[in-house]
């Protein structure tokens, strides 16, 4: 019975064991469990908070376009950036890596570098002064006054594409091509107007060919190969003009292009410079600002002013392609090139001084129905220092057309 008895307690004892170990286990595989949970629940809750960084969707930068890093940055979650905002360079073409330094969640310092590429998409410039105009066998350079302008900052050729006969008058349509390295391509068209040599007529209206002839003054006036000459001295005014292909036939420096102030007459130059030396000696300051100016040029600024003011009035300032003592290369325009020059020290003391160097006045105050255009006391005509002192005549000037007996108008 007792036996009995004890096997039952030992029994039950092992049940009691048993029970606390699947107590203990059960406990265990909590804690385990729950670790487990914390362990998941942490790493979806660090994912959530990881650092993503979104870039604008276009990173083809324009060459020579203004752009910092950060702008190619659209946002970013759960971060913040802390590079510095730097400038980039875009002047070279190509792929560049850039890279952002950046703060996560954590407050961890990261960097993402990311690759932009560096285009020119954009063609070129091309400026020009318009249609031209030349007469039959003229030795013309289509590009002359035209140059290119492109974002890459590269030199570029311009080529002129189209046929044409020089020695055939007649209209031309050509056109200026430019392409740059990226393969952009500029095209602007324009007109070659060529025509044949245009007859030369006095203030009647008569021809005037090439020959001898008499002014009504008596000089001897003589046109040779279309232009004007009288007692040596070239004649350019709204009656006699020059054909388009003149150019200063003693210049300072080569012509080389079509608008110059070193290139004028070299003796004209010469004289320039000492007035220039005598009126600093006297605390003046004058300067060249407009010098010779090409056929084309001038088509160009005549052209301008008429499209402004119209051409009747246009006339009374500007001269005509081929009618401008600019073209000839003794003539220029100094300082401020309007009537404000008049009343300073340096308009004054050019006045009455400019003659001692050779050069006159060339549109003197009231001639304007003799010379054809208004009083420009910045405009100066080279003629040599004999000639200069007789149309001084004391302060009063003489023109041109006064002293030779010449007109200065145009027929149509």
């Amino acid at each position: 019975m007792v036996q009995l008895m004890y096997k039952e307690i030992g029994v039950i004892n092992l049940k009691r064991l048993i029970k606390k170990k699947k107590v203990k286990i059960m406990i265990l595989a909590f804690f385990i469990s729950f670790s487990i949970l914390l362990f998941c629940v942490g790493i979806a809750f660090i994912h959530s908070k990881g650092t993503y960084i979104y870039l604008n969707s276009d990173t083809r930068i324009e060459i020579n376009s203004e752009v910092y890093l950060n702008d190619f940055v659209e946002k970013i979650d759960n971060g913040k950036i802390f590079s510095s905002n730097d400038l980039i360079d875009t002047s070279n073409l190509g792929k560049m890596e850039l890279k952002i330094e950046y703060l996560d969640y954590f407050k961890r310092k990261q960097s993402y570098s990311f690759e932009i590429e560096i285009v020119d998409t954009e063609k070129p410039i091309i400026t020009f002064n318009g249609d031209i105009k030349a007469m039959v066998g003229d030795d013309i350079n289509l590009l002359d006054g035209v140059s290119v302008w492109d974002n890459s900052n590269e030199d570029i050729n311009v080529e002129v594409a189209g046929e044409y006969d020089i020695n055939t008058a007649g209209t031309y349509s050509l056109k200026y091509i430019a392409v740059d390295s990226s393969g952009n391509v500029c095209e602007e068209k324009f007109n070659l107007v060529v025509e044949k040599e245009k007859t030369i007529y006095n203030g009647n209206g008569i021809e005037m060919i090439d020959g001898t002839y008499a002014t009504s003054k008596g000089y001897t006036l003589i046109i040779k190969n279309g232009i004007a000459y009288v007692d040596g001295v070239l004649i350019v005014n709204k009656t006699y003009s020059l054909p388009s292909s003149y150019q200063p036939q003693n210049p300072y420096i080569p012509v080389n292009g079509g608008y110059c102030n070193d290139c004028i007459d070299k003796d004209a130059m010469e004289a320039f410079k000492l007035m220039k030396t005598d009126a600093i000696a006297l605390g003046l300051n004058i300067y060249i600002s407009s010098g010779y100016r090409s056929w084309n040029n001038q088509n160009s600024i005549y052209n301008y002013y008429v499209s402004i003011d119209g051409q009747t009035k246009a006339n009374t300032y500007s001269a005509r392609p081929g009618h401008s003592e600019h073209q000839t290369g003794l003539a220029f325009d100094l300082n401020t090139i309007d009537d404000s020059f008049t009343n300073t020290e340096e308009g004054k003391w050019i006045y009455n001084n400019c003659y001692k160097y050779g050069f006159i006045l060339r549109y003197p105050a009231g001639k304007e129905n003799i010379t054809g255009y208004m009083h420009e006391s910045w405009h100066l005509r080279y003629v040599g220092t004999d000639l200069a002192n007789t149309l001084y005549n004391g302060g009063d000037w003489i023109t041109l057309e006064e002293y030779y007996g010449l007109d200065s108008k145009y027929i149509n």
